[in-house]
């Protein structure tokens, strides 16, 4: 029996024989492939099928959930999800309710012009070696471990309310770790691609090798080359990956509605938290690694602003969310596969431009810092972020000197927010795995912003 039909045989028995107010099946059947080329030798060479089906149900106000590698088992799932529905029930004081939505019929095509699945595996081997040897050109390069991974299959959603969607589902990710040594200094860089919506055409097209190496050895040799910054509170331009961190980890999970409940955010829905010419955004973004149609509850994925000209408007929502902040659904419910349950999350989280130059920004600063990328970063719900920094440089009367090295920087980014004063025309996001006890694809960014304070170097 095909997918589709061994579905919705299994939803016809659940509508007739369990009381549930709603009923959902997710099925996936994903090849993945991964690739770990670690100084000339594969230390990771896999190819994975995940297949299976994630139901969950909904019974007297509080959820169920079970998932099945087995096509012919999904009805005992079902009744599995069923029963611990019902004993959550007996316990739950507040009890769940979904916002409506109109029930949707549709095929997702992938946008991909060559799909990973299609290209022969010696060609990706090809692709990384090709990669590996022109990093290790440079001398001062001791290491590199190159890691890669693509996936394509199919995705089906089905419910009893009629929602009825199936994905042509396909992605790709590669993320490049650089060590170098140079005059007795130590230094490591790391630069990370990936898409939903392009294919292998990433790879030689819009990110060739020759573009990923020259951004890591650039970064590589900022770090050998530079100097330890000042610790302070100085002027700082941010640039749109670095812009994009303080978007996702400092200010993003607090507008997931499951945490606004318990951060900042709560109180502050619609006042001014930050200059007027600032927007935040949560939205389809252009090679965005969070893109996608519909989430997986079935609701169409809506553009939102976050921070509107200033001002806290709206935050991620799935269905029961959605109903206790008596808001519309925008399509933020994702799961990672068929093994988990969807919850909110983030896709491309990202400031939005707006009408200075970078030349303007930086020519009135006679002491500051540029911030470019970073190698790792943690917030917490109160919005206080700390990210180590892998490039950056020294403004000095308005212009960009020396690289520094070896540094962070802290600061809380409702207060950070606040201290905006000039905002680029330009904009640039980076792609990555957002953790919330599951993994999501993500991207984060947008232009370069000046900040006159609330960052502290060092």
């Amino acid at each position: 029996m095909v997918p589709m039909e061994a579905l919705e045989k299994a939803l016809r028995w659940a509508e007739e024989n369990i009381k549930a107010e709603y009923i959902e099946l997710r099925y996936e059947d994903i090849k993945r492939t991964a690739l770990n080329l670690k100084d000339g030798v594969f230390v990771n060479f896999t190819e994975k099928l995940n297949r299976g089906v994630a139901i969950r149900v909904l019974v007297n106000g509080a959820w169920g959930f079970s998932s099945t590698s087995e096509l012919d088992k999904v009805e005992e799932a079902i009744k599995e999800a069923y029963k611990l529905a019902k004993v959550a029930s007996e316990t739950k004081k507040e009890k769940i309710k979904l916002a409506e939505i109109k029930p949707v019929e549709d095929f997702v095509k992938s946008k991909m012009k060559i799909k990973p699945r299609e290209v022969d595996i010696e060609e990706k081997i090809n692709h990384l070696k090709e990669l590996e040897n022109l990093l290790k050109e440079d001398k001062a390069v001791k290491s590199v471990n190159i890691r890669y991974e693509d996936g394509g299959g199919q995705k089906i959603l089905l419910t009893n309310e009629g929602t009825k969607i199936e994905w042509d589902y396909n992605y790709l990710w590669q993320g490049v770790y650089v060590t170098g040594k140079e005059d007795g200094k130590l230094a490591m860089a790391r630069d990370t691609i990936g898409a939903v919506d392009y294919g292998w055409e990433l790879m030689t097209e819009k990110e060739p090798n020759e573009k990923v190496r020259d951004r890591i050895l650039r970064k590589l040799h900022s770090q050998l080359k530079g100097i330890t910054p000042k610790r302070g509170e100085f002027p700082v331009v941010a640039g749109p990956i670095i812009v994009g961190i303080i978007a996702h980890e400092a200010l993003g999970h607090l507008a997931e509605a499951d945490l606004t409940m318990n951060s900042p955010f709560k109180d502050l829905l619609g006042k001014q938290i930050a200059p007027e010419y600032v927007t935040m955004s949560e939205r389809h973004v252009e090679g965005g690694f969070g893109n996608d149609k519909y989430d997986d509850e079935g609701v169409p994925v809506r553009d939102i602003h976050i921070i509107e000209n200033g001002i806290l408007k709206e935050i991620m929502l799935n269905r029961e969310y959605a109903t206790k902040f008596n808001m519309e659904p925008n399509g933020h419910a994702r799961a990672q596969d068929y093994r988990y349950p969807p919850i909110i999350r983030m896709r491309n989280t990202v400031f939005e431009p707006g009408d200075w130059s970078f030349e303007e920004m930086i020519e009135d600063i006679k002491f500051g810092y540029y911030l470019v990328d970073f190698r790792g970063g943690q917030a917490q719900l109160n919005s206080a972020f700390q990210v180590g920094i892998q490039e950056g440089y020294v403004i000095r009367n308005g212009e960009i000197a020396e690289p520094i090295r070896d540094t962070s920087i802290t600061g809380v980014a409702i207060e950070a927010l606040k201290k905006i004063t000039a905002v680029g025309k330009d904009f640039g996001i980076e792609v990555g795995f957002c953790g919330k006890g599951q993994t999501a694809f993500v991207s984060s960014g947008g232009p370069h912003m000046r900040f006159e304070g609330g960052i502290i170097i060092g």
